[in-house]
């Protein structure tokens, strides 16, 4: 859960985007494979909001809150399994860092947003969304 708070946020904050060296870490237990696929769904459901909105900050903020409020059982779930110690599989993080890569053009233009702040802290911390004044 937390990679892809800290992958996003680095991404708002970077205008570019720089693979890091992969350093050897202790084997862990790994989240169950139905708990991946479901959290991959909301991913890629998550990275098409970001992408398909690219041009607008905040309709990209209202998809973002939309898709983490109809995830919010996977969401808490993986969060959970990650604080017990668990670890995503490989193969699933594998996928997610090349979908984060999608990202790269709406994060740079929207990344400093407000409301996609919010919305991409909210997959840390799994509350929901303040309401907005409306625009």
């Amino acid at each position: 859960m937390r990679f892809l708070v800290v992958v996003l946020l680095v991404l708002a904050a970077a205008p570019t985007f720089a693979d890091s060296k992969k350093q050897p870490q202790p084997k862990a237990e790994e989240i169950s494979q139905a708990d991946a696929d479901k959290y991959l769904a909301f991913f890629t459901k998550l990275t098409d909001a970001i992408v398909q909105n690219k041009d607008n900050c905040a309709r990209m903020a209202a998809q973002m809150n939309a898709v983490i409020d109809a995830n919010q059982d996977i969401i808490k779930k993986v969060a959970e399994e990650q604080s017990a110690g668990k670890k995503l599989p490989k193969k699933l993080e594998e996928k997610m860092a090349a979908r984060t890569r999608e990202m790269i053009p709406a994060m740079n233009k929207c990344g400093a947003d407000t409301e996609v702040r919010a919305a991409l802290k909210r997959i840390d911390t799994g509350k929901p969304a303040a309401k907005a004044s409306s625009k």
